[in-house]
């Protein structure tokens, strides 16, 4: 309840105080897109959406900003997005961005709008009772999402460790894809990079599955993946961006994420 409480104060000062006269609308059109360094005023760490919007509207240099859901990084930019400041893809998945508007009165719409998305950063737990920190059936199998970050190492010896004994997830076709993206993202509100059990034994970027000791035959990788960015055999591992739809890209295994754990009882 407390936390409910303090999303709903932020909440409501974002909307009668910041809405009044610099407001943040989400625009799609530019989400993963980079920009010149110059554009850049400060790289924070935020704890959530809402967070990084609000440091924008408090700091009048701040056009817009670019929010990470699997980092919780966010960029403040001197700049909107646009045809002159668009530099490409970003060198990374998951960015959302946010563009200060304050030239137009809020309308109903925009407002309904904005508040539909900084709602989301709002546990899910805290709204429909959904509870995030136990084992969830989908399919035949269980589930459990925990959110501290960890090697793979470590994610699998943590896993094993549970009682009943499991593993990391292992994606089996696009509906577990789906439910692990509904499960962290929709229904937790914590989409993030997550561990999958599955490891590139040869360096040929074909991934098997650890414990059931099959080849992924179904894949969602991210253009370009996998890919061995920073050099032949130092990616092994792989993660799903639950904030991006559930894409898949190679990482190192020495890395941190958080983990679902999955057992088939």
């Amino acid at each position: 309840m407390k936390l409910k409480a303090y999303f709903v104060f932020l909440i409501n000062l974002l909307v009668h105080a910041e809405f009044r006269s610099n407001f943040m609308l989400r625009n799609p059109s530019y989400d993963n897109k980079a920009t010149i360094a110059i554009h850049v005023l400060l790289t924070p760490n935020s704890r959530s959406r809402l967070e990084c919007v609000s440091q924008c509207t408090a700091w009048g240099e701040c056009k817009s900003v670019m929010f990470n859901m699997d980092t919780r990084q966010c960029q403040l930019l001197s700049v909107h997005m646009g045809d002159q400041s668009d530099a490409g893809p970003h060198n990374s998945v998951g960015w959302l961005y946010y563009e200060k508007k304050s030239d137009d009165p809020l309308s109903t719409t925009a407002a309904a709008s904005v508040m539909t998305d900084v709602t989301t950063v709002v546990n899910f737990e805290t709204t429909t009772g959904f509870d995030c920190a136990i084992w969830h059936q989908h399919s035949g199998h269980w589930y459990l999402l925990d959110s501290q970050y960890r090697t793979f190492n470590d994610s699998r010896n943590f896993c094993a460790s549970l009682s009943p004994p499991s593993y990391v997830i292992e994606v089996q076709s696009e509906a577990e894809n789906d439910w692990i993206v509904e499960l962290t993202s929709n229904r937790c509100g914590v989409p993030h990079e997550y561990w999958l059990n599955g490891y590139d034994t040869d360096n040929s970027g074909t991934f098997t599955w650890i414990d059931s000791q099959t080849p992924s035959t179904y894949t969602n990788w991210y253009t370009g993946e996998p890919n061995d960015s920073i050099g032949i055999g130092t990616e092994n591992c792989i993660a799903s961006s639950t904030g991006y739809g559930g894409v898949w890209v190679d990482i190192p295994c020495s890395m941190t994420r958080p983990v679902v754990c999955e057992r088939n009882f």
